[in-house]
């Protein structure tokens, strides 16, 4: 097995897991439940992040790593979903928040892009205010730390 690279911020991990949203708003906290989870379960190699959405500053977070998984619920799909982000395909525009292919391509002008950078999409149907996501989210959620970890150990 090759030695880790040194990520931009002078981590050796090969992972970077990052949840994020809204966890005031029901199911959009789901992205940051799984990310606490992940944490807890304390994989060897992997750091997690928990954030409100994707800033400039996890740029820097990114950077030389093997893996970089970002977690976030949406309204977009039906079943929990993991595809590849190409960084190519962001829009390039980041004020306070943006999308996840110009966070991972903002990992260049810091060090160098991850080998590889996943977004793993939990399907939610509740953004109200509140504290608990509802059932399919949840069930969704946990299936996403399952298949995290996989991608974690492959």
């Amino acid at each position: 097995m090759p030695a880790a690279r040194r990520s931009a911020n002078g981590s050796v991990a090969d992972v970077l897991v990052i949840g994020y949203g809204n966890d005031l708003r029901s199911d959009d906290g789901a992205g940051r439940w799984v990310a606490d989870r992940i944490e807890e379960l304390d994989m060897a190699g992997v750091d997690v992040v928990s954030v409100a959405q994707l800033t400039p500053e996890l740029a820097v977070a990114i950077a030389g790593r093997r893996l970089v998984v970002l977690v976030d619920a949406s309204v977009d799909t039906e079943e929990l979903t993991v595809s590849d982000i190409d960084p190519s395909q962001g829009s390039g525009v980041m004020s306070h928040h943006g999308d996840p292919g110009t966070v991972i391509a903002m990992a260049a002008s810091v060090g160098t892009l991850p080998a590889r950078a996943v977004l793993v999409s939990i399907p939610a149907t509740d953004l109200g205010m509140g504290f608990s996501m509802s059932p399919p989210t949840a069930a969704a959620a946990e299936q996403a730390v399952a298949r995290i970890t996989d991608l974690v150990l492959a």
